[in-house]
């Protein structure tokens, strides 16, 4: 964030431009962020040094004593001292979140962290989701998993000194933490992030809904409409799940009420296309009686890799019809169009959500890592194999 800060100085254009800029007319209010050309996922997170700088390049060229001929130079001199103000007031209230977000998970903020607060902001408040779904656990997760779950959270460096039933408790029975990820705050954060990184909080977020819906008896609390207005470009991403799920489950079978975990007959019977995936998840990770593996395991990677490419290529066809759904997770532009480097297609892959949804009923996933429900004896197979 420092050196994007540093290359892409404020470019100032004419007066003129940069007074219609600000001032569009026609009822339109320009973002403070956009005013002060601030923020978004170019630049990063900014601070009070960042706006103070922004605001002086700009008020040089827009102050109505040096546009005696513009009639809305006077407007557009005041948007820029109300964006200005309404950035740094921002910042004050992104650092209390932060602050508020770091204290739950036992941590606390350093001033790297609060200078340009976005980028921490938004790095906490995706690790708290992901904390609250490590303990949580999801899909089908037995008791012996859960508990070896919480125990490698417990040991691992990556949560620090999170507490983990202290934060399940405040999660789940208080409403504190997810108004917090209601506010706007969050959502300034977001747009500063990297798309990889949106993508990641998004489906995240989606889970968190769906591990709270499975703990509640299919309910979840009523504050969560207020985050989904937050962020509208989860309701692409459900849509696309939806989907999904018709092509997993086959419409054309009747569906029957599972047994126990010893019937090799399920509820709803999944489709031809669904048998074969979901017999290559269940022989590529382990019992989850037994064991489970890292989401690092190289056949856990061209296990995900592999279906990813199934899935984005029927997501493209006139079957799923989801295009645009995909553009939540392809790659960004490359910074510089001479590179030699090839480009990337995909920004984020959401690894998780596919093997839950294809492999619903046999995929569980703890902090530990990931396995399957599967008989006594089972022995995992290579991708290859």
């Amino acid at each position: 964030v420092v050196a994007a800060h540093a290359a892409q100085k404020i470019l100032v254009g004419a007066p003129a431009d940069e007074i219609r800029r600000i001032c569009p007319g026609g009822g339109r209010v320009l973002g403070a962020g956009a005013v002060l050309r601030l923020g978004g996922a170019t630049l990063g997170g900014y601070g009070e040094a960042d706006v103070a700088y922004a605001y002086r390049q700009l008020s040089r060229a827009l102050h109505p004593d040096k546009n005696p001929d513009v009639p809305e130079a006077q407007d557009a001199f005041k948007r820029l001292t109300e964006a200005a103000d309404e950035l740094k007031a921002g910042l004050q209230e992104q650092r209390s979140v932060l602050r508020g977000i770091s204290a739950a998970l036992g941590g606390q903020t350093t001033p790297e962290m609060l200078e340009r607060p976005q980028g921490a902001l938004f790095a906490e408040a995706t690790r708290m989701l992901f904390a609250v779904l490590a303990l949580s656990g999801e899909g089908e997760v037995p008791v012996f998993a859960l508990s070896r779950g919480a125990a490698a959270f417990a040991s691992s460096p990556i949560w620090g000194q999170t507490q983990a039933l202290g934060l399940l408790s405040e999660w789940y029975d208080q409403p504190r933490l997810l108004d917090l990820l209601a506010g706007a705050q969050l959502r300034t954060a977001y747009d500063c992030a990297k798309k990889r990184l949106r993508a990641q909080f998004l489906c995240a977020l989606n889970r968190c809904t769906l591990a709270e819906a499975k703990r509640h008896n299919d309910c979840i609390r009523g504050n969560w409409q207020a985050v989904m207005m937050q962020f509208p470009e989860i309701g692409l991403w459900r849509e696309m799940c939806d989907k999904l799920k018709t092509r997993v489950w086959s419409r054309q079978e009747i569906k029957r009420h599972r047994g126990s975990m010893w019937d090799d007959e399920e509820g709803p019977r999944a489709s031809p296309w669904a048998k074969v995936w979901r017999e290559r998840i269940a022989a590529v990770l382990p019992r989850g009686m037994d064991a489970a593996v890292p989401w690092t395991d190289s056949d856990v990677r061209k296990l995900c890799a592999a279906l990813w490419r199934d899935i984005a290529e029927w997501a493209r066809g006139s079957e799923g019809d989801l295009a645009r759904h995909l553009q939540l997770f392809t790659a960004e532009p490359a910074p510089s169009p001479g590179s030699e480097a090839p480009p990337e297609e995909w920004a984020f892959v959401p690894a998780a959500d596919m093997l839950l949804l294809v492999g619903e009923g046999v995929v569980g996933i703890t902090a530990e890592g990931l396995f399957a429900e599967k008989k006594p004896g089972h022995e995992r197979m290579s991708w290859e194999e």
